[in-house]
């Protein structure tokens, strides 16, 4: 799979990290059920250090590092063995990426206090307040289909790292549990949405629901809310075994 990201002689934009998003989903979920991916970043040849800062970005938002990076002009060389899948972060006014499934990822706005659409060198500047986590905005890309638009707002950032912080207690909470089996159809409905369309809302409002499933035993909202999150990559049982905050 090639990740393509950027535009000549223009700097990257968050719209990017989505689309690297995009593919980290797609290869968790190809490997927790058992397949492997590997994933190749495709920049514009101006880009130059910048593809550190937005590789530095990615891995704060929990992004594999891809295997190979390599230019704009070599994915699209005709010796070349075309990708199964490419991603874009926008449409290209010409077909330069051929490959038999293209997927473009929705655009991403935001509040000028979000820094707008552009790529800050702190990443942190985007979030409200002076205490942060990167992955809220991967938690607002999730709850989005990957081809629709996204607004970032303080509002909806502030949103997503409550719900974060919550998931996180609740599973630390769980764990104590004796252990008890997933909810297979539940997470069979997690998986379908994701091999469908890449669309993770599904799992998202599963681990909505584990908040209020109370007629489930505690084993088995764990077990479904970790098998999740191997897709996911919320770091959702980072707090097991911490004392209270």
């Amino acid at each position: 799979m090639t990740v393509a990201v950027g535009a000549q002689d223009r700097r990257f934009a968050i719209g990017d990290l989505r689309a690297l998003l995009a593919g980290d989903v797609l290869a968790r979920t190809c490997e927790a059920q058992g397949m492997q991916v590997l994933i190749e970043l495709a920049v514009p040849d101006s880009s130059g250090e910048q593809v550190g800062a937005l590789l530095k970005a990615a891995d704060q938002l929990g992004i594999h590092p891809p295997a190979r990076v390599c230019a704009h002009r070599e994915v699209d060389a005709a010796a070349r063995p075309a990708a199964d899948l490419v991603v874009i972060s926008r449409p290209h006014p010409d077909p330069v990426f051929v490959a038999p499934l293209l997927l473009v990822t929705g655009p991403v706005t935001g509040e000028p206090s979000n820094g707008g659409p552009e790529l800050p060198a702190d990443l942190s500047t985007i979030f409200p307040g002076p205490e942060h986590d990167p992955l809220a905005l991967r938690l607002d890309f999730l709850e989005h289909a990957v081809t629709d638009p996204v607004r970032l707002t303080a509002a909806s950032l502030t949103d997503a790292a409550a719900r974060l912080s919550r998931w996180r207690a609740l599973v630390a909470d769980l764990a104590r549990a004796p252990s008890g089996p997933l909810d297979a159809d539940l997470v069979q409905a997690s998986f379908d949405g994701l091999n469908e369309d890449l669309d993770a809302r599904v799992a998202v409002r599963v681990l909505h629901a584990m908040e209020d499933r109370s007629d489930l035993p505690d084993g088995t909202r764990f077990e479904t809310c970790v098998r999740l999150d191997q897709v996911l990559a919320l770091e959702l049982a980072r707090d097991i075994g911490r004392g209270p905050r």
